[in-house]
């Protein structure tokens, strides 16, 4: 514990800080009788006389601009799936009595465990008289225990993850199941497709969330949300639904975290902090419409411009927040006061001398901004962002298949 915590709630200290008080107190009215009643108000008219022209509006430069060096975390992928494949199989039952991977899920569904961890599952369900299997999973999480970086393409992971699967459950394809999987003959009647937007700060992405929300429920026709953590476009729609969430908040959730045998796991939380992340979520109907319930037919160009139509339409929300990643090492007072002075109230920061010159020294030190006088224009623009800035900034599309590999493997085998 600090010191001066221990001080403020420890009852002897408090009594000892007293009679120190009551001096400064009887000394100040002392010296308020005594000073001419002019001072004061005489001081906070003057400063502007005194600052050169040139150093009026400075933006320091020797403050290091995190924002102009910084560089975003790009990372795009197809989440969860759902496939179709032609099996013939025994009863779930009797699957899940003979594997320990597998536990049974009511009359009709299999919980299947990740290699890389049993909290992880894919759900299997059995079709058609036991001749064909559904499978959903999440490939990357299913594969390689996350869900942060992946790939963009479909049809390989999506056979790996299949495989996997039936791994798990014990189950043996024959030799003609086999060479119809490998040839991509099998159905999807799901598939997700995820980006992510690198906000920079945690305030930047409360504020991405709160415009974005305010966009979806002016403009959307099935708007839907959860607070300013998740907001969902046709979130009941059988066809598509555009899920939008604070990525970092969903991985602090209990039972959400990465594992750890996830490769890079370290290095994944900490990039992922202060991202928003924007899910596609296409349905069976939408999908045959589209041509794309063949593996085969899925196209990464495709899939990308499908979420830039998206991307475009919420960097048209309204909005504009602080640049400056030092914004967070103010009180909320101060944030609240720099903010209103940015945007041109001259008088946020009117006070007595002394606590315009203490305030006026910790905002230069810890964001470079001088806040005599009042902003002009430039300032102003190199202060502050607009939401259409944060997304031009911290969305880029980005598949990891140079790391799929290692990702696969994790660092350790999961128990």
């Amino acid at each position: 514990m600090k010191k001066s915590a221990l001080s403020a709630h420890h009852p002897r200290a408090q009594v000892s800080h007293v009679p120190h008080q009551v001096k400064r107190a009887s000394m100040a009215n002392n010296s308020a009788h005594s000073a001419p009643q002019q001072s004061l108000w005489t001081k906070t008219q003057q400063p502007d006389a005194l600052i050169k022209p040139t150093m009026r509006y400075p933006l320091a430069q020797t403050i290091p601009q995190p924002i102009a060096d910084w560089s975003p975390f790009y990372s795009s992928l197809i989440d969860t799936v759902a496939v179709l494949i032609d099996l013939n199989h025994k009863p779930l039952r009797k699957i899940a009595e003979t594997s320990p991977h597998v536990r049974k899920k009511g009359q009709y569904q299999l919980a299947v465990s990740s290699p890389m961890s049993p909290k992880i599952c894919a759900r299997v369900f059995s079709r058609d008289d036991r001749s064909q299997l559904l499978i959903e999973a999440s490939i990357p999480k299913f594969l390689t225990g996350q869900n942060i970086v992946g790939v963009e393409e479909l049809f390989e992971p999506c056979k790996q993850m299949i495989f996997s699967v039936l791994a798990q459950m014990g189950v043996e394809p024959t030799a003609a199941e086999r060479r119809k999987l490998e040839h991509g003959k099998f159905q999807m009647t799901r598939v997700d497709y995820a980006t992510h937007c690198d906000c920079a700060a945690p305030k930047r992405a409360a504020a991405v969330m709160a415009a974005i929300r305010s966009l979806v429920y002016a403009k959307a026709k099935d708007a839907s949300s959860y607070g300013n953590e998740t907001v969902y476009v046709n979130q009941h729609s059988s066809r598509w639904t555009l899920r939008i969430y604070r990525k970092d908040l969903e991985i602090q959730k209990r039972g959400r975290g990465l594992p750890p045998c996830v490769y890079g796991r370290e290095y994944l939380q900490d990039k992922v902090q202060n991202a928003v992340r924007m899910e596609l979520v296409l349905r069976s109907p939408e999908l045959k419409r589209l041509g794309l319930n063949d593996p085969l037919a899925w196209s990464v160009e495709g899939a990308r411009q499908r979420m830039q139509k998206w991307v475009d339409r919420f960097a048209n929300a309204n909005g504009v927040m602080p640049s400056s990643d030092y914004m967070g090492l103010l009180t909320n007072t101060q944030q609240l006061k720099l903010q209103a002075w940015l945007q041109g109230d001259s008088t946020a920061f009117t006070g007595s001398p002394t606590t315009l010159t203490n305030t006026r020294n910790t905002i230069l030190e810890k964001t470079g901004i001088d806040v005599r006088g009042e902003p002009d224009v430039e300032l102003q623009r190199r202060a502050t962002m607009t939401i259409r800035d944060v997304f031009k900034q911290g969305i880029g599309f980005k598949s990891y298949g140079h790391k799929w590999d290692a990702l696969c493997n994790g660092t350790t085998v999961a128990a």
